[in-house]
């Protein structure tokens, strides 16, 4: 190896090390623990605009990741707690597309809130037409249920 390509290498390392030193520390001057980090990077390789909170029973981590809006949350320890992703319908499964289309005919989905914790994945779904907001709760499974109806003024 020529000592220029050993300074390269020597720099791009330093580089990579300096980006991964500066995503452990959070805004707020706490540190995330490397493992955590590591875990957050290996599951969510595509993550963008990504803020941590330090909370008392642990952490949330907010990104965008594919234009999806995701807040996850960890236990002290670093484990999986649950997590929020907000987006279309289109991100929805296509067994649920087809279920609400075919149970809430004629009314538009507004937006899409999934919640995931160990135990499942639920979907709260907003629906609108013409006369009333609708929230539609929605299991991994398909059952569905009006959980909200409010006229629209």
């Amino acid at each position: 190896m020529t000592p220029t390509q050993f300074i390269k290498k020597t720099l791009v390392i330093a580089c990579c090390l300096l980006t991964v030193s500066a995503g452990v520390s959070a805004a707020d001057g706490f540190t995330i623990n490397e493992k955590l980090l590591k875990a957050f990077q290996q599951t969510f390789p595509d993550a963008t605009q990504v803020k941590w909170l330090e909370e008392p029973t642990g952490y949330q981590v907010t990104f965008m990741q594919n234009n999806i809006l995701t807040k996850v949350e960890y236990d002290k320890e670093g484990h999986f707690v649950g997590s929020l992703r907000y987006y279309s319908e289109k991100n929805l499964p296509v067994s649920v597309i087809c279920a609400l289309q075919k149970k809430y005919a004629g009314k538009k989905v507004w937006g899409v809130t999934e919640h995931s914790t160990e135990i499942g994945t639920e979907y709260y779904i907003k629906l609108v037409d013409d006369t009333n907001w609708y929230t539609v709760s929605c299991d991994a499974d398909g059952n569905m249920q009006v959980v909200e109806k409010y006229k629209k003024s």
